[in-house]
């Protein structure tokens, strides 16, 4: 069944379409012609899908320190709206080809198409988007990433100046899953300055936004990764949520639910239960602001909550099957910073306890932070800033 779904009529066709898409855009792409860089810097996250992420603090903090630099932000017709004071240009499109191959300055989150050259002179900043618990490139072992994504890998990150690292532990992972022997900047992560500053009135603003209005509401934020053995006919990752629509909370509880971005092509709003849907909530660290506390799963949103100090909670009905197929770079159930659940009804237990069992928890949590986030001083995008584009 796993191989009919894997090689479906319409996953081959839209496959074949996205091929000759590229192939259309490989040849309006023509960085060999380029004589002049333009001062000007290209962000791009999950390919245009979301204005967010480490490039957005990037690209906040060159607002205030290089104004004299043009912006371009990588955006989806519909879907994104490039930040003000930026240029918003089209994924795929004659703009967006451009000022790939013009622009100084490339930031990205994820990787370009296969067929982006980097021109001569063109400093690119690879920022990647999480810290790992799951292995990454390649380091997955068995039946893990094809060749020929390896070796788009291997070119992407071939043409990388920098890569930022949020902590010593990403520091030692990234070279080698990555094949990359270039320069990294252990900074911290940009996207986190906001989860260690904390601006004021953030959370209450969010809060009203999804209309939580009592304050003592304990606002819970779920949310799950996808699964590499989840996959649709269409060749779409399928939705994970455990907690379904008859699912009971706690009393005092209210749950948010954040889909991952792999898996949006399957997304509606049944997915999300009786849960607060926030899956298309432009920016996560607002979440993380309004949030009192986190349910998850392999996501590396784990790493980015403790940033807060609230509490964490794991929801892993499939901890032995992910762990054998997917494979982790620690102990996680010894290192886990709050409960492992192995059942929805073990997860209820504990919300019920929300806010009375963080002792239980303290030595684990401190350990993780120090291990993890000892870095996130809410500098990070400056320090990057500074080393990249300079003072």
């Amino acid at each position: 069944m796993i191989l009919l779904q894997g090689y479906s009529p319409a996953r081959i066709i839209g496959a074949l379409n996205r091929r000759r898409a590229d192939l259309i855009r490989k040849a309006q792409y023509q960085p060999e012609k380029t004589t002049t860089l333009a001062n000007a810097v290209l962000f791009e996250s999950f390919q245009g899908q979301s204005i967010s992420d480490s490039p957005l603090d990037i690209f906040n903090e060159l607002q205030r320190t290089h104004p004299e630099l043009t912006f371009y932000w990588t955006i989806r017709r519909g879907k994104t709206t490039a930040p003000a004071g930026s240029i918003g240009v089209v994924y795929g499109s004659r703009q967006w080809l451009k000022a790939l191959a013009t622009a100084k300055y490339l930031v990205n989150n994820n990787s370009f198409p296969w067929y982006f050259r980097k021109v001569e002179g063109q400093v690119y900043l690879q920022t990647w988007h999480g810290t790992p618990l799951k292995r990454l490139g390649r380091d997955i072992q068995g039946t893990g990433p094809s060749k020929a994504y390896l070796a788009t890998m291997d070119r992407e990150a071939a043409a990388w100046n920098y890569l930022v690292s949020p902590s010593p532990y990403c520091t030692q992972i990234f070279p080698g899953s990555f094949n990359y022997s270039g320069n990294i900047l252990e900074a911290g992560y940009p996207r986190n300055d906001r989860l260690a500053s904390q601006p004021e009135g953030v959370r209450e603003r969010v809060r009203r936004q999804l209309g939580v209005t009592d304050p003592t509401e304990w606002l819970v934020l779920y949310a799950p990764t996808w699964r590499d053995y989840k996959l649709s006919a269409t060749g779409n990752w399928q939705a994970v949520n455990y907690l379904g629509k008859n699912t009971p909370m706690p009393e005092g509880v209210r749950m948010m639910f954040r889909g991952h971005h792999l898996t949006h092509g399957a997304h509606n709003s049944s997915v999300a239960g009786n849960a607060i849907d926030v899956t298309n909530y432009p920016d996560v660290a607002e979440l993380y602001l309004a949030a009192d506390a986190l349910v998850t799963d392999y996501s590396s949103v784990m790493f980015d909550f403790t940033v807060t100090g609230k509490p964490v909670f794991f929801l892993v009905p499939d901890l032995q099957r992910y762990e054998a197929e997917r494979g982790f770079y620690f102990d996680f159930r010894a290192e886990a910073p709050g409960p492992i659940c192995s059942t929805v009804d073990e997860l209820l237990a504990e919300l019920k306890q929300i806010g009375k069992n963080a002792h239980i928890y303290a030595h684990k949590y401190a350990a993780w932070q120090q291990k993890f986030n000892s870095l996130e001083d809410g500098k990070a995008a400056a320090r990057v800033v500074a080393a990249v584009f300079g003072k």
